[in-house]
This record gives structure tokens, C-alpha cells and sequence, in this order.
């Protein structure tokens, strides 16, 4: 949604057309970021180092592909970079590329040879992983993929024999027949990948490319992204009602996997409660067979999520803390008119309220004038279910905003109306240094009762937005762990630096990072997140993906405060000390920080043993804390009784089989969040209750 329109004049614009080489997408691409760029990158050596270990990291983070010959080799280029983004010649990216091609055309040769007799896991065997240096010679790095397909053979054969309780020191009795079968599903995996990577000279070359450009991008803060139109198709496909989908769109990270970038509001994804923005899907059971992402070429793996009609399907995906999930997911269409929030209430001294938003959704498109705007978004919703709420008279209010990624700031703005009365709710930044005053855009509350939200690292952008509003206002109580960092504000437009024509196909697009976010305080959510009032184990504490850990990340600043008046102070002291005493009693937290402490450590170098005896020890070791985990909910004896509101329970009185089931995972995923239980605690303390 268009808030603010700049006008700009651009002399001597460049046009892609679908002829423009990759130098001249680099170029433009500078260009335009130069113009519009919140922080545009100033090109020099420093610049282009960044660049450059950026680069390798996009083609060989695992270091299983260069030896340090072509490192070196590359190394010598590393100082043009800058020149080249710049117009002056054009070496280093099709030299790394032509030094890839070989790399990986010498690791399949590698594959096929090391997989042709059976893996010897009869003499003690290590390997330190993740790899810290490249292969020093070619017979290095086969030694390195030897130890590296031993160890994918291992979990294959673990994951076949193991049971509840892990797996047997003892080698299993057909460990051969095994063997050969692991053998030959990580062959077929690794070379599958490699196929599919070099499936026609064209593509490879097209899609490194467009990783180039993206990798530019990156330079100038993690949010500012090239993508081609089928990337562009892909998103509006996913977002579309008109077809059946999971409600999943995919994207690749900078390892290569494939991970879950967006959740269509609504759809069974976003329905499931299961899946979050970053998720790494692991499999796809297609036509009752399981098969590893890396097995499925782009399109299959699209139409096993999309189109067709109505039905079931299953997926693996491993979530930022590790956790490993078979998620169930129906193909729907997504009708336009159906309920995305849901409430609930929590039954006990008093009745609270429960609202769990996953995302800021909006059914708006973008509109050019304000008289356009409906206000018919997550905001409108989530007042609708607190009118609901009310009649089943809540002595308290709980947002949860775990695992939210954000959205809309403009849902945003709105939802902070719906709980302080008047005046500004943030501040913008443009990249002149100009600062714009958001407000909040309706007179009035909803709720002006107790109220917590829930945080925790995975909360971002739009969360954070509306965290740090209601916290400097000091209209609610923020428990949980302290958010990811996202303090920014970005726009798509083609990538062209003339002006854009609306008639115009474009191929190629950008998205910029063009403003900052502020607190009506001051401060900043970008890179140092909202800390929460009352703190909680969060299982995203110790998350190397945060905002603060990305080298191209906005570093945070301050600016002027705006005027605001507070509400009185709340009493977070007292509140927090009760808190953290139940904490220290409770036997799921104490569990919750073990194994937050055990993923720590997991974070650093891992010495994984390659021989049966000592890797079934760490196998099963991984699996006590993953089952430790799974096992943290609600203390049994104090679960909460949970309902719906009392309109929605008369609706699901009348729903189908499958909603009704729907449903109660729902209530017992809330009635077994231990989170949720000490949240409604503080709540009660707050109450004197």
C-alpha cells in the first residue's frame, strides 16, 4: 500500500531488456540501489571482500566443492569486484563460475567412484563438521566426501533400524544388506543433486547469475533481494485463492536447502500451527512415496504442494531449532470470506483471553488513495474476536506473537489503535535522514484491559513493531524472549532505473530496503529486537540466523523521541520476580534450558563418530534431547481448560468432521504450551488472583 509517493527524476535511465548481459543487470542494479537504497553500499575492497565470501558461501558453504586451488585462483580477483559492479571489465563471475562446474563435474566423478564398493565402518572414523577450510588437494577432498557419505549412510541406516529408544550399540544383525541400500540412496541422492544442477549448460549458468545478483543485493542489508518473474509468479501463485494449495510458497536459503518463505493466511499451512518462515523442508510424500527434497526437481515439487484438486499431503521439515516434524497438509482453495484469527479462552480463577497471530495479513492491494483503503485486514479481525471474546467476560488478554514473522506495518498500525487510545505509534526513516511521525489512524480502543504479549526470536518485523509500541506505552506486559531484530521497510519494483511504465512486462525485479522503523521512544527493534519484560526460556535464544548475526545487517541507531503519553507504570518488577521463582520450579522449563544449553553447544564444531558403536552413542544422544523436547507441555497437573469463544464453539457445533478435528489439535497444542500456562500465571498475579 502506497503511504507516502516520491517523485524522482532519473537522467540517462538504463533499461533491462531480455537481452541485457549479466554486466549490465550488475550495473543497474547498483545504480538503482544507489538511488533508492536506505544505506547504499559505498564499492571498494571492503565492500568487495564482503561480496566475495558472501559468494563463496552461496557456492560451497559446506566446502565440499573447491579445493584451495581454485580458492587461490579466485582470491586474486577478489580486489576487481568492486571495479566490475561498477562498469570496469567483467572476470570474476565467470571465472568462479567456470571453476565451479569443474568442481562439481569432479565431485560427481568422486560419488560414482566412492560408492562402487561398500563403506568400511570397521575402523574408528571421524569428521569434524561444519568444514572450517577448502580441500587442499583433489585426493583430500575425496577422503572428505568419503567420511561425508559415510556419515549420510549411518543416518540412513539409524533412521531404519532405530526404535522409540534410539538404536542398539550392537551393529545391527543385516548391517550389510543395509549398507549397500544406504549406499545406494545417498549416491543417488548426491548425484540426483548434481543432475539436476547441471541439467543444461544454460540453466546453470542463468541460475549462478541470478545468485550473483542476489548476493549484491545482500551486500546492501539481508532484505534486499533480486528475483527473476518466475520467483515473482511463484508468490502470486501461492497467494492465490483460485487454485488448490497447501498455502506453502518455498524459497532456497544460502545453503542450498529449500525452506518455507511465506504462509498463505488461512490455508492449512498457516492453519496447521506447525510451520514457520524459515522451516527446511526435508520431504515430500508424493503418490504414497517419501521422497528427499533434493530428489525432486522445482516443478514436481510445485505441483505435489499446488493445483490439481483436493487431498492429503504429508511433509518433513526441520524447524530453526532443529526439531524434526511430519506436518499433515490438506490441498484447499481459500475462500475470501474465511476466518483466519481464531481466540480462544483459558479457564480457571478467570476467564483470559487467548489470540494467536501467525502473520499481518491484508486483503488490500495497493491502493493509490486513502479513501480506497477498506481496513480489512488482520487488525479488522482480531477486534472481531475480541468483541467475541468479551461476551464470554475475559478478566485478561493474551496476543501471542511467537514464531511471527510479520507483514503488513500497516496492519500493524492499526492493531497498536485498537489498544492505545491516540497518538503515535512509531517513526520512519527515509534515507535523506527525513523523519515521518505514524500515528495511530483511529481514535479509541477495543481492550483496554490486562494484556500480555508474547514474544520470541522468531518474532520479526511487524511483530517487533507492534511489541515495541505497546511496551513504550506501557499498555502491555511483553513476555517471552527477546525478538529477531528487523527494524526495516521494503518495496518491490521492476528492476530498471527509468520511470516505471504500468504497461510494461518486466522480467527482472528488486526488493529495497528503503526505511528505518523507530520506537515513539527513540530506539530501535533493527538488529537489537524488542527485550521482553518478563523473560522466558525461548528454544530461538541461541538462533545464528537473527538479524544482528548477518554482516550486511543495518546497524541500530537512535533518533529524537516523539511526544507520547504513557499510560501508569505496570508492575513488571513483582510480576517478573513471582514469574522467574515458578520458572525454577517448573520441570518444563528446567528441561526447556537444557536442551536450549545442549543446542548451543550442537552450534559449534562436531566431532561426529563414523563407526557404528560411538555413532549409535551420539545418535541416541541427539534423540534423548529431541524427545525432551517433544515432551515439554503444560505441567499435567495444572493444564489450563481451554474452550473457544462461546460464538465460535456454536459454528463448530455445525462444522465437518474434518474441522471439528482441526479444532481440538488446536485446544490441546494450547492446553500443552507451557508458555501459555505461566503466561496466564502472570496474569492472575496481575489480577490478584
Amino acid at each position: 500500500m502506497k503511504k507516502i509517493l516520491i517523485t524522482f527524476i532519473v537522467l540517462l535511465p538504463l533499461l533491462v531488456t531480455a537481452q541485457a548481459t549479466i554486466q549490465t543487470k550488475a550495473i543497474i542494479l547498483q545504480r538503482l540501489l544507489a538511488k533508492k537504497h536506505y544505506k547504499p553500499v559505498v564499492w571498494n575492497d571492503t565492500a568487495a571482500a564482503m561480496l566475495y565470501k558472501k559468494w563463496l558461501n552461496n557456492l560451497d558453504d559446506e566446502k565440499l566443492f573447491f579445493t584451495q586451488r581454485e580458492i587461490d585462483v579466485l582470491s586474486k580477483l577478489k580486489n576487481t569486484i568492486d571495479d566490475e559492479i561498477m562498469g570496469k571489465g567483467w572476470s570474476f563471475l565467470p571465472q568462479s563460475i567456470t571453476l565451479y562446474k569443474q568442481s562439481v563435474q569432479r565431485v560427481d566423478s568422486i560419488i560414482k567412484v566412492l560408492t562402487q564398493k561398500p563403506f568400511d565402518f570397521s575402523k574408528p572414523d571421524n569428521l569434524n563438521w561444519p568444514l572450517t577450510n577448502y580441500a587442499a588437494t583433489s585426493a583430500e577432498l575425496a577422503l572428505r566426501w568419503q567420511k561425508y557419505l559415510k556419515w549420510e549412510a549411518l543416518n540412513y541406516i539409524g533412521k531404519e533400524v532405530a526404535d522409540s529408544n534410539g538404536l542398539n550399540v550392537k551393529i545391527p544383525i543385516n548391517f550389510t544388506p543395509l549398507e549397500i541400500a544406504a549406499r545406494e540412496k545417498v549416491k543417488n541422492r548426491e548425484l540426483g543433486y548434481i543432475k539436476n544442477l547441471l541439467s543444461t549448460p544454460a540453466s546453470f549458468t542463468t541460475a549462478l547469475e541470478e545468485k550473483y545478483l542476489n548476493a549484491i543485493a545482500w551486500c546492501y542489508d539481508p532484505h534486499t533481494n533480486y528475483f527473476n518473474t518466475k520467483k515473482k509468479n511463484e508468490f502470486d501463485a501461492a497467494t492465490s485463492a483460485s487454485e488448490f494449495s497447501c498455502g506453502v510458497e518455498l524459497d532456497e536459503n544460502d545453503k542450498g536447502d529449500i525452506v518455507i518463505d511465506y504462509l498463505l493466511p488461512g490455508s492449512s499451512a498457516w492453519r496447521s500451527g506447525q510451520l514457520h518462515k524459515g522451516d527446511v523442508l526435508q520431504s515430500v510424500k508424493i503418490n504414497n512415496i517419501e521422497k528427499n527434497v533434493k530428489d525432486i526437481d522445482d516443478d514436481a515439487l510445485y505441483n505435489a504442494l499446488n493445483g490439481g484438486s483436493s487431498g492429503e499431503v504429508e511433509i518433513v521439515v526441520k524447524s530453526a531449532a532443529g526439531e524434526i516434524k511430519k506436518v499433515k497438509l490438506q490441498k484447499e482453495k481459500i475462500e475470501d470470506d474465511e476466518a483466519i484469527v481464531k481466540s480462544y479462552v483459558l479457564h480457571g480463577k478467570q476467564n483470559i483471553g487467548y489470540i494467536n497471530l501467525p502473520g499481518f495479513y491484508s486483503r488490500e492491494d495497493d491502493v493509490e488513495n486513502e479513501k480506497d483503503i477498506k481496513f480489512d485486514g488482520c487488525a479488522n479481525d482480531v477486534s472481531k474476536e475480541i468483541i467475541k471474546l468479551k461476551k464470554d467476560t475475559i478478566a485478561g488478554l493474551i496476543l501471542d506473537l511467537r514464531n511471527n514473522g510479520g507483514g503488513s506495518m500497516w496492519e500493524a498500525m492499526q492493531l497498536a489503535g485498537i489498544f492505545i487510545d491516540i497518538g503515535p505509534v512509531a517513526s520512519v526513516k527515509d534515507r535523506e535522514g527525513k523523519q515521518t511521525i505514524l500515528k495511530d489512524p483511529n481514535r479509541g480502543t477495543v481492550y483496554d484491559g490486562p494484556m500480555l504479549v508474547l514474544i520470541n526470536g522468531a518474532s520479526a518485523s511487524a511483530s517487533e513493531f507492534l511489541s515495541a509500541a505497546l511496551q513504550d506505552y506501557k499498555r502491555a506486559i511483553i513476555v517471552g524472549g527477546t525478538t529477531y531484530g528487523k527494524g526495516s521497510a521494503q518495496y518491490v519494483q521492476p528492476l530498471d532505473t527509468s520511470v516505471i511504465d504500468k504497461s510494461k512486462t518486466y522480467e527482472d525485479f528488486i526488493k529495497i530496503t528503503g526505511n528505518k522503523f523507530y520506537r515513539v521512544n527513540g530506539g530501535t527493534t533493527q538488529w537489537t529486537g524488542v527485550e521482553p519484560d518478563i523473560a522466558l526460556p525461548d528454544i530461538y535464544s541461541n538462533m545464528e540466523y537473527k538479524e544482528k548475526n548477518s554482516q550486511s545487517a543495518l546497524q541500530p541507531d537512535n533518533i529524537k523521541p516523539v511526544f507520547y503519553k504513557t499510560l501508569p507504570d505496570l508492575p513488571i518488577q513483582t510480576l517478573a520476580q513471582k514469574s522467574s521463582e515458578r520458572i525454577k520450579n517448573n520441570t518444563n522449563f528446567i528441561q526447556l534450558n537444557s536442551f536450549i544449553n545442549w543446542q548451543k553447544q550442537q552450534n559449534t564444531t562436531k566431532n561426529i563418530a563414523l563407526q557404528w558403536p560411538s555413532f549409535a552413542n551420539q545418535y541416541n544422544g541427539v534423540v534423548k534431547m529431541y524427545k525432551q523436547l517433544e515432551t515439554i507441555s503444560a505441567v499435567t497437573s495444572s493444564k489450563l481448560a481451554v474452550t473457544n469463544n462461546g460464538f465460535d464453539w456454536q459454528r463448530i457445533l455445525q462444522s465437518t468432521t474434518r474441522s471439528k478435528e482441526v479444532n481440538n489439535v488446536h485446544l490441546e497444542d494450547i492446553q500443552d504450551d507451557a508458555t501459555i500456562a505461566e503466561a496466564y500465571k502472570i496474569l492472575m498475579d496481575w489480577n490478584n488472583k
